[in-house]
Order: C-alpha cells, then sequence, then structure tokens
C-alpha cells in the first residue's frame, strides 16, 4: 500500500512539475521570438492538433469544449475546408506533450479559465480575453454572445501557427455552433464556421503581424449590380435536340463511384472501367444497364468534397484526374453510343476562384463588379442562395460567392468556359466534346441570362442538350422552356411517385400527369427519377417490393427517365445530417472490400446485405436484373419513351357492384403506331376492371409479368398482385 501511495505521488508530482514546465517552456520559446518576421504562411501547410480545454470543475464548460473541438472545429475543418487529414489528433489540453506543442500548429478551443495551454500563451497574444470581454486595439467586446477566432504565430515554434477558438466565457462559446443568432468578432481570413457567423467586426493582420486599429465592418449596402438585369431578346430560337427522349440517364457522384488507383476516391479512370457495365455498346448483349446519357456531378478543379464550389472551370479536378483523361472517357463513351452531359455551377463558384481572390477585400480590383459585393471594402458578398435566403445576401466571405452575371464580362468569360468543353480544340469537331450540361440552380440567374446561354452554346452546337435544375412547381418550371432549357427536372415526379407508394393511392401521380399535360410545352421534356444526390434515396425505407414498383413507374412513363448511382440495385443511404450520407460508394461487391470500391466515406451498412452488383447480378429476381428488364423494354418500344400518356379509370367490385378503385394506377403509352397498356395495384391483392376501349380484333401481349386479361361484360378484367407492375403491349390483329 505504501509503495502504491509512493507511485502515485511521483505521479501528481510529474503532473504539477510539467504543468510548471509548460510556463517556463512557452516563456522561454516566446522570449527568443521576434513575431515581426514571422512570415504569413498557409495554415494547412502544416498538420494540426487540436486542443480543447479540460482544466475545469464545470462539466457544462467541458461539454461545450469537446463538442466545438469535434463537431464545429474538426467537422468543419474536414468538411467545409476539405482538410480531412490536417487534424492529427484531438486532446485535452492536460495531454499536450512539449514535442506537439512544437510539432504542429496548434486550434485551441475553450476560455483562459479552461485551457491551460491557451492560459500559458495568453500573455504573448495581441488579445485580452477575461471573464467578462474581448479586448483588442482599440476595441472591446462585452457579453455572453462575444467570441474570438484568429490566426497568430505559435510562440513554442514560430514556424507554427495558432488558431484561437475562445471567448470570455463557455456561455459566450457554446453560441459557436447555433445558426446566426449572435455576433462574433472574427480576426482571420481562415474562418471554418464563416457560413454560420454574424461577424461583429472584421481586422486583418499587417504583414508583421501587428494590428493598430481594428476597422468595423460597414454594413452599409452599395450598388451591387444585382438589380441591373439585362433584357434579351434571342436573335433565333433552337428546339431540342431529336435525342433527348432516347434512353436512360445515370447520374455520377465521381468521388463515390469507382477507384482506378486504390486511393479510396473515385476518378475518371474508374468510370472508364465501368463503361461495359453501364453500357457495353453490344445492343445484342444484355449484361449491361444500357445507359445512353451520363451525367457527371462536377467534376472541375474545387477545394470541397462536392464540387459545386468551382475554383477553375478549365481544369478538371486533380482527385478525379486530368483533362487528358476526360478526353478518354469522352471517346471511350462516344464509343459506346453513350453521351455525357457534366454539372456546370454558373450562378457562384468558390471563394478560392482567382477572380475572386483578387476582388475580396480590394474594392480597387478590375473584377469588383464581377460579385456582388454589398460593403465598400469587399468583405461582404451574395452567397449563391441569396435569391431565396435574404440573410446570405450580406455574408462575409461567403464559400460559395455569387457571380455578378448581370455583368458582360461575366457573361462572356463564363459562356467561354461552356464553349471550351464543347469544342476543346475549336475545329468544329464535337466527337471530342461534352454533349451537354446540366445547369445547377437556374433559379439564381434571371431569365435573360439563360436566354443568351442558350443562344451562345446552340449556336456553336445544336445538338448540345440544356437541363434545367428548377426545384420550383410546375409553373415555374414550365417557364423554364421559354428559350431556355431542352429538358427540366421533375422534381413534383419524385414527390407524387413516394406519396403513391406511401399513401396506396393513385390521385398524387394522375394528377400531376393532367397537370404537366395541361402546364408543358408541347416540345418540354421532362427528367424524371426518383432518388438524386440531395435527397434520402427512398430504398432505405422501402421493401423490394415498393422500390420494383418505384422503378416501373419511372421507367414506365414517358420523356427521359434519370437513375442515381445505385437505384439499379436499391442502394440505400440518409443524410447523417450532411449530404455525404447520400453520396455513398457504390457498392460493387458483397463485403465492400474489392479494388474498385471507393472509401473515402462509409458504406451504408458494413456487413453483407445482398444489395451490391455482385450479389444481384446472377439473381433473377434481384431489383439490378429487374431495372434492366424495364431499360431493355424501353430499348425495344420506342412508344414507352416517346408516347403519350393517358389515364384510365379503375374499378373493383365492392359489395356485388364496380367502383372506382383508388387502389389501382392504370394508364396507356401511345403513339401513332404503337399503344403499351400498364396496370397495378398500389395495396393488397385485387382484381380490378378497366373499360374495354380496345376494339375486337385486340391481342394483350405480356411485357412484363404475365397475368390474364379476361373479358368481363364492357370491361377488361385482371387479377393483380400487390405493387406489381403489369405492361401489355397492345397488338391489333391483322
Amino acid at each position: 500500500m505504501r509503495r502504491l501511495l509512493i507511485i502515485f505521488f511521483c505521479l501528481f508530482s510529474i503532473s504539477l512539475r510539467s504543468l510548471t514546465s509548460l510556463q517556463e517552456y512557452i516563456s522561454d520559446k516566446a522570449s527568443h521570438t521576434n513575431f515581426k518576421q514571422i512570415p504569413h504562411s498557409d495554415f494547412f501547410d502544416h498538420e494540426s492538433i487540436i486542443v480543447w480545454g479540460a482544466s475545469s470543475e464545470d462539466s457544462d464548460e467541458l461539454d461545450v469544449n469537446e463538442m466545438i473541438a469535434n463537431n464545429v472545429v474538426d467537422f468543419r475543418l474536414k468538411r467545409w475546408l476539405n482538410q480531412p487529414d490536417n487534424v492529427v489528433e484531438i486532446l485535452e489540453d492536460s495531454e499536450v506533450t512539449m514535442e506537439q506543442l512544437e510539432k504542429y500548429n496548434l486550434i485551441l478551443v475553450g476560455t483562459p479559465g479552461s485551457n491551460s495551454v491557451l492560459n500559458a500563451l495568453s500573455k504573448y497574444l495581441p488579445v485580452e480575453i477575461t471573464d467578462a470581454y474581448i479586448s483588442f486595439a482599440d476595441q472591446k467586446f462585452e457579453g455572453d454572445e462575444v467570441g474570438i477566432m484568429y490566426r497568430y504565430p505559435n510562440p513554442a515554434n514560430p514556424n507554427r501557427l495558432l488558431w484561437i477558438v475562445s471567448a470570455p466565457n463557455y456561455e459566450a462559446l457554446r453560441f459557436i455552433p447555433q445558426t446566426q443568432d449572435y455576433c462574433v468578432y472574427a480576426l482571420t481570413d481562415y474562418n471554418p464556421m464563416a457560413d454560420r457567423f454574424l461577424e461583429l467586426a472584421l481586422g486583418n493582420f499587417a504583414e508583421n503581424w501587428q494590428v493598430k486599429k481594428v476597422a468595423m465592418v460597414d454594413n452599409q449596402v452599395v450598388d451591387s449590380g444585382e438589380n441591373d438585369i439585362l433584357e434579351y431578346e434571342p436573335p433565333a430560337s433552337f428546339p431540342p435536340p431529336d435525342w433527348i427522349r432516347d434512353g436512360v440517364m445515370y447520374e455520377i457522384f465521381v468521388r463515390s463511384f469507382a477507384d482506378s488507383d486504390a486511393d479510396g476516391i473515385g476518378d475518371l479512370q474508374g468510370i472508364i472501367n465501368k463503361l461495359d457495365y453501364l453500357n457495353d455498346g453490344d445492343p445484342q448483349t444484355d449484361s449491361d444497364l444500357g445507359i445512353k446519357l451520363i451525367w457527371l456531378m462536377p467534376i472541375f478543379a474545387s477545394p470541397s468534397y462536392h464540387g459545386y464550389d468551382v475554383r477553375d472551370y478549365y481544369k478538371i479536378n486533380p482527385d478525379y484526374g486530368t483533362n487528358a483523361d476526360f478526353q478518354q472517357l469522352l471517346q471511350q463513351a462516344h464509343r459506346r453510343g453513350i453521351r455525357i452531359i457534366t454539372d456546370l455551377a454558373l450562378n457562384h463558384c468558390s471563394n478560392q476562384n482567382a477572380f475572386y481572390l483578387d476582388a475580396y477585400n480590394n474594392p480597387h480590383s478590375q473584377y469588383d463588379d464581377w460579385f456582388f459585393f454589398t460593403n465598400p471594402s469587399n468583405t461582404r458578398a451574395h452567397n449563391w442562395q441569396f435569391r431565396h435566403r435574404p440573410s446570405d445576401r450580406e455574408m462575409l466571405n461567403p464559400p460559395m460567392p455569387a457571380w455578378n452575371v448581370n455583368n458582360p464580362a461575366v457573361q462572356n468569360y463564363l459562356f467561354e468556359t461552356a464553349k471550351y468543353w464543347i469544342d476543346p480544340n475549336k475545329d468544329g469537331d464535337f466527337s471530342d466534346g461534352i454533349d451537354g450540361f446540366r445547369c445547377d440552380y437556374v433559379k439564381g440567374p434571371p431569365a435573360s441570362f439563360w436566354q443568351k446561354f442558350r443562344y451562345e452554346v446552340k449556336s456553336l452546337n445544336p445538338e448540345v442538350l440544356l437541363l434545367a435544375e428548377n426545384w420550383d412547381g410546375m409553373q415555374s418550371i414550365s417557364e423554364s422552356f421559354n428559350d431556355q432549357f431542352d429538358m427540366a427536372f421533375d422534381f413534383p415526379f419524385q414527390g407524387s411517385v413516394m406519396e403513391v407508394i406511401s399513401s396506396g393511392t393513385a390521385s398524387p401521380l394522375i394528377n400531376l400527369m393532367n397537370e404537366q399535360q395541361e402546364i408543358l410545352p408541347e416540345d418540354a421534356v421532362m427528367n424524371r427519377f426518383i432518388n438524386n444526390h440531395d435527397m434520402n434515396r427512398i430504398f432505405t425505407r422501402l421493401d423490394d417490393a415498393s422500390a420494383k414498383l418505384a422503378l416501373a413507374l419511372l421507367l414506365t412513363i414517358p420523356d427521359m427517365p434519370m437513375l442515381y448511382y445505385g437505384d439499379e440495385i436499391g442502394m440505400q443511404g440518409q443524410k447523417d445530417p450532411y449530404d455525404e450520407g447520400i453520396r455513398r460508394p457504390m457498392e460493387w461487391c458483397a463485403e465492400n472490400k474489392c479494388p474498385e470500391m471507393t472509401s473515402w466515406y462509409p458504406v451504408w451498412k458494413e456487413e453483407v446485405d445482398g444489395i451490391s452488383v455482385l450479389e444481384e447480378n446472377d439473381d433473377p429476381n434481384s431489383i439490378l436484373n429487374y431495372t434492366k428488364k424495364l431499360i431493355r423494354l424501353r430499348d425495344q418500344y420506342p412508344v414507352l419513351e416517346s408516347g403519350k400518356i393517358i389515364i384510365l379509370p379503375v374499378f373493383e367490385e365492392i359489395e356485388g357492384e364496380l367502383g372506382g378503385s383508388r387502389r389501382s394506377l392504370c394508364y396507356l403509352i401511345k403513339n401513332n403506331d404503337d399503344t403499351i397498356l400498364a396496370i397495378s395495384s398500389l395495396r393488397e391483392d385485387r382484381t380490378v376492371f378497366i373499360e374495354n376501349i380496345f376494339p375486337e380484333n385486340v391481342t394483350f401481349e405480356p411485357l412484363l409479368n404475365s397475368p390474364e386479361i379476361n373479358f368481363y361484360k364492357k370491361y377488361l378484367k385482371i387479377d393483380c398482385i400487390e405493387k406489381t407492375m403489369f405492361l401489355f403491349f397492345v397488338r391489333i390483329r391483322k
């Protein structure tokens, strides 16, 4: 027992000596440091450790500090600043060694009273943090809604930096994760939480790390150019390309689809390796999906994982490959009869874009009017969604600043980038160019911008597809076809299909089809889908029968259907809470460990669950083979692509009499030559009746599943299985 007490006393003495040594160590280092000579290096040039204050007796304070360290700072470094490997460790302040203080950049979280490392450094920093206020230069800030973030040299090693996240007390610090309900005094050009902050003031260190005066941010709204919308009458109209009803589109998030170099990140070469899975180019085979159009989510250089904030429109994201790799993908896809379109975000760019970097905090920049700056010093600008959210109109250094698309110089720049990818070598041969653009967030720029964009790109190649992402209602979507776009995503269709399946009633889809026939222009083409990269995957909450019914509705209604990668195998996923959870790796093999699997983010279920290409390929009843069958039918019967849909009333026997059946759905797909009949019971097995509107010399050839059609008085009688789509080709006997 005595020996144990001696050991405990020795350990306690070492702990005390280490705290004393910390003060002495930092004091010695700082006394030999000339901060004026320390370069302003990029914070991410070196690895970092996050040190959170655990030296407090208040459990609430400890919880706040730990939460901010893990769930705010570390999470946002990885997600928003795309620095997943920068933080090597997250430590309590008492766990930090002298070697770590000198080796790494330090991210210190907590108050000086709770974080012993921050407390030891405080006397060498240009800011005073007490339990009542924060003061710096000529400014003092008080209250429970005041915090501070700033960069400064690390006194323990002047070649490393500090990043301070602090406040007078934890009650003030705990406001940091909240949304726009407080003010923060920020003194840094690297703020991982800028999208959540309303800064009280902005100060910038001079080259010698000195600030004599903190200039308060001027929130005066200046003439940003937002209202200078130019009227535009296109000199010519262009009809949509003839090919855009042909086949099925397949949406690919490159980072998740297929890996070719074992770095865990999907790439263009990975897609090339999987082209035969999508379409091998041989119509006689049935092992491939039969995809005819690929939509690649953003592939241009970007600082984020998702790529919608473009840094350089002329360069392929290095994570995915090179411009030459993209040329090879185009060649290989075109050889197989596959067209390719790419995401094109013209509403906004990255705040790391060279033009924005030149204009930010520089009112004299030649690119000053390329963005919607709302204060005289060019530190506040419209974020990408400012037309929908007023709070985005005056964001401090927004992560995705909106282009001033009303500026002719900006228009010319953006239009030229699109033309480059249509004809990279400007030889008039478009075989080495892309086949169109999925235009992101078209509700941002005004209609006149898109009309001019259409004229510019269609004048170069009228066969280019312009696809609009407009998530508003049908009236707004219909306006997208006014000399703007060839095709628009059918967001209402996705909602109606889910409502049909969840409620077991046909009216949501029937009402939508009727509305579209009334509102949409004659040549409008809708792009229908049941999943995409912005919503929880529906298969996460559907059984196999419901999943197959959703796919059948998608693939038997005319216009162009789209599959989100993995739809064909019933892939699952939900936001957790952000979009990475619905952009998980494509599941190629049962145990998710084959070479082509990406690993940048975990799959939905690590265990073998029957959901993968390998597991489903040889199962005739799998979702994969069901999807292949439906796509083959669209290829064999073009009426499914270009016909008109006619809703037929359905009846069932109720107490000995026929009455309307809201639990069943029946429609014809018809053109001048062919007719296909589709019918399904949405809930429970049931016998249904439809009026026999067909001539006497007709036969019904089963295409999908094979029930009998019997004649009953003036009706056709079909015994339907719950959630099973039946398709018949209506043939007129001669």
